[in-house]
């Protein structure tokens, strides 16, 4: 089978290479999961260059996400059954044709969804989804500010801020992404390359004090945005786009009570209990296959074409993820 492998840490263009190797297969407990789709998230190729939170054994194969169709299963397996589509939890190394899983760690894929979508269920909306609910606690009527506003985790925000009644102030960059998320359903607009936070939330919400946050960006970006909350703020931090620094203002701290925290949806898995993963993990099933959340989709590359496929997950201005196919 073909699987995308890097032996270094490094430029993936340099390290990540297309090889034949066994196909493995399954043991007691185990199945076999034929791939259909994979995603690309900016973890995965921060983990080829080594520059993310944890550091993979080498020779390794990146990839976290994805989903595809049981074509083996191992002894003393009775649940699963050969033809059925499923989606594997917490298997590393998906950038491959085939991946071994527990037949503990599956989920059935909810009914008609592609396996482009359904590749994406793990990182994107479950986080949105834990960022707005469990982590600020955010209720209808309440004011949220995100950064990073025109991801594909900024769009899943926008399209769960709507369907539970939330305010969500949406913080771009650059003022050529605004007709792109207005087309995505943003109702409220912040550009960073020319106007001033405090100034536009005061704006958008009147009196109303920013209290609930999310930041993927760091550095400036998210010290321009902790600089701008209100008193009492809750700030999380998620991502670290600008690989920069976060310089935070001791006062604000201080005198204005504000709290920073970061998650990594690696360590929730890790502490959350199986009820907690289940039913969050059920939610947004379901939401997917009613098609009341749609994490979208910008293109499909084939496995030996990983090295456009990354060049294009990095481009400004991405609206929707880019997904590895074949």
């Amino acid at each position: 089978m073909r699987s995308l492998i890097f032996n270094r840490f490094g430029d993936p263009s340099e390290v990540l290479t297309l090889e034949e190797v066994p196909t493995p297969e399954p043991g007691p407990g185990e199945v076999r999961v034929r791939l259909g789709a994979r995603s690309i998230n900016p973890s995965d190729v921060l983990t080829v260059r080594g520059q993310y939170g944890r550091r993979p054994k080498l020779p390794a194969t990146p990839g976290y996400e994805s989903a595809g169709t049981i074509d083996a299963v191992g002894p003393g397996v009775s649940d699963w059954k050969v033809g059925q589509r499923v989606i594997p939890l917490g298997v590393e190394g998906t950038w491959q044709e085939s991946v071994i899983a527990s037949e503990k760690a599956l989920m059935p894929t909810p009914e008609g969804l592609p396996d482009k979508i359904a590749c994406q269920m793990l990182a994107n909306p479950l986080t949105a989804q834990l960022l707005l609910f469990d982590l600020l606690d955010a209720k209808a009527g309440d004011w949220v500010v995100q950064t990073a506003a025109g991801s594909t985790l900024g769009q899943l925000m926008i399209q769960l801020a709507k369907l539970n009644g939330i305010n969500l102030i949406n913080v771009i960059r650059s003022r050529r992404g605004v007709d792109a998320l207005k087309a995505a359903g943003a109702e409220h607009i912040v550009v960073t390359e020319d106007e001033d936070l405090t100034a536009r939330f005061t704006e958008i919400a009147g009196k109303t004090p920013i209290t609930k946050a999310v930041d993927a960006v760091a550095g400036e970006t998210g010290a321009r945005l902790a600089n701008a909350l209100g008193f009492g703020a809750t700030l999380v931090v998620y991502g670290a786009l600008s690989m920069q620094p976060m310089p935070l203002d001791a006062g604000r701290l201080i005198f204005r009570g504000l709290t920073v925290k970061g998650f990594w949806l690696t360590d929730w898995f890790r502490t959350a209990t199986k009820e907690t993963r289940d039913k969050n993990l059920g939610e947004i099933a379901k939401l997917l296959a009613s098609g009341q959340l749609v994490p979208p989709v910008e293109a499909e590359y084939d496995l030996a074409d990983v090295h456009a496929a990354i060049v294009h997950s990095e481009r400004p201005g991405r609206t929707g993820k880019i997904v590895l196919i074949g």
